[in-house]
């Protein structure tokens, strides 16, 4: 299956309104430290490892996330340059393993977190990368609505077989790469899976 690449500029964006019982929470490994307890998972101590060991280009690695009353509603993580991701440079972030309920969707929650990372994690640096699967029309959408053009078509490699190994590579570049210095112009509430970078489920 085709993987479409999505490109934004990092200027930070206004982020939809959300109703005043939704709250927007944060976790920045390199600031924050270990996973706190609510933040605790196999996917997240994999995430704070990888910045001890300075696999990440940067240490710009996040997750947000958004609650109610407690509940985990939606979530998203913002990751730097690393080897599956040949293609970005090293100021370079990707948002990426959007998740929402779906009790919560067409709240514009996926909108409103994707937002928020652009705001806490833009610079005028960096840039945000956003993958989909071809056949996703909704999480292509979502991309559209927040500011990003598509920019390549690729694949995800498999070598022997196994996931975890493989990288996100470009094939064919739609539009000429965007310089830092042009500006792009920009819900649906819909998971990523293309732009997940470990297989497995927060």
């Amino acid at each position: 299956m085709s993987v479409l690449f999505y490109l934004c500029d990092g200027r930070a964006r206004a982020r939809a309104s959300l109703a005043e019982d939704f709250e927007i929470q944060c976790w920045r490994p390199a600031f924050d430290g270990f996973p706190p307890r609510r933040w605790r998972s196999i996917p997240n101590l994999c995430w704070w490892a990888f910045g001890k060991l300075r696999i990440f280009a940067n240490r710009s690695f996040g997750a947000i996330r958004i609650e109610r009353h407690g509940q985990v509603l939606h979530r998203l993580i913002v990751t730097p340059a690393w080897y599956r991701f040949p293609f970005m440079s090293p100021d370079d972030l990707q948002i990426g393993a959007l998740w929402t309920s779906r009790e919560a969707r067409r709240q514009q929650l996926a909108a409103s977190a994707i937002g928020e990372a652009h705001r806490r994690f833009g610079s005028e640096r960096s840039r945000f990368w956003y993958l989909t699967d071809g056949d996703n029309v909704a999480s292509g959408a979502l991309a559209r609505a927040c500011g990003y053009r598509l920019v390549a078509v690729g694949r995800r490699t498999r070598p022997l077989g196994i996931s975890l190994l493989g990288r996100f590579v470009v094939d064919r570049w739609v539009q000429r790469e965007l310089t830092r210095t042009q500006a792009i112009d920009p819900d649906c509430d819909e998971e990523s899976d293309a732009g997940r970078t470990l297989s497995v489920s927060h």
